[in-house]
């Protein structure tokens, strides 16, 4: 049996998937590329690494790709991501290491961009108070003298391990019993899945914690600003309070997204940047009223 499963989705990027299959892949490191749309050349550089190949006919979204992989892995500790990061075999069997100790139910690392800058990756549950407080107040970077008054979740960056509520799904260790019974929601596509993944942990006591010392970098991010992308962050913010808290506190929630799309908006016609990918946003923040009666 391998120590560990890990589960990479690949969506058309053939080439990096090469250099994550390059630096990831060891003998007792089981590798599952869920191949998504069925790319030839993902299926090619996945034969290459002697890794194995799931082949999705269409786009599924991630939590549905991650699921597919999880579903044939052997291992008891799995590992997943997306396939635009760098990583080493090190730093996937360290990751499954800290689940395996049985400390945590789940572990995530500290993320670093493509140049090597911290990416803040803890974030806060769900709530109504929390999209308030740290999506549509307070900006993404930490402001010196608030973070010293504040408990801010998305400005963590501790520097030992900590048990923290939710992080971004960029780079997850999880032990696959805990995955099988509360496998990543399949209702969003892109987007939110795993901050409603990471409640119903809370909700089952699973213990969640960073590990700074294990480090892996990843290409993408908040500063990748997109059409489709601010679309789903608004419709899925809402989806997300209505499916964790219910169809009342999903209402409450609505203006809320309503003003931080609008406040991304204002920002982006100052900047004079992205200035058609927040109207999206905006516009699908408005709509997202009826994801409370969905």
């Amino acid at each position: 049996m391998p120590a560990v499963s890990y589960v990479v989705v690949a969506f058309h990027r053939p080439a990096a998937l090469a250099t994550l299959l390059a630096t990831a892949s060891a003998d007792d490191i089981e590798v599952i590329v869920v191949n998504v749309e069925a790319d030839p050349e993902v299926a090619r550089v996945t034969a290459a690494a002697d890794a194995r190949c799931i082949d999705l006919e269409d786009n599924v979204g991630y939590a549905a790709a991650v699921n597919a992989g999880v579903a044939v892995a052997r291992a008891d500790t799995v590992l997943f991501s997306n396939d635009d990061l760098v990583a080493s075999a090190g730093d996937v069997t360290a990751l499954a290491a800290v689940v395996r100790s049985g400390a945590c139910g789940v572990a995530v690392p500290k993320i670093v961009d493509g140049e090597g800058r911290h990416e803040l990756s803890i974030a806060a549950l769900p709530t109504v108070g929390a999209l308030a407080r740290e999506w549509l107040a307070l900006p993404d970077r930490p402001v010196l003298f608030l973070a010293k008054r504040l408990t801010v979740q998305k400005w963590r960056a501790p520097d030992s391990p900590s048990v923290v509520d939710a992080a971004t799904a960029a780079f997850v260790a999880v032990d696959r019993s805990v995955i099988t019974d509360v496998p990543l929601p399949e209702a969003y596509f892109l987007y939110w899945e795993e901050s409603d993944w990471f409640w119903r942990l809370r909700q089952r006591g699973v213990v969640v914690e960073y590990r700074p010392d294990i480090v892996v970098q990843h290409s993408g991010g908040r500063d990748d600003v997109r059409s489709d992308k601010t679309r789903l962050l608004a419709t899925n913010a809402v989806r997300c309070v209505r499916r964790t808290q219910g169809r009342l506190r999903a209402l409450v929630a609505v203006p809320v997204v309503i003003a931080w799309n609008l406040r991304l908006l204002l920002i982006a016609v100052v900047r004079r940047r992205h200035v058609g990918a927040r109207w999206a946003g905006l516009t699908a923040a408005i709509t997202s009223v009826r994801e409370v009666w969905t």
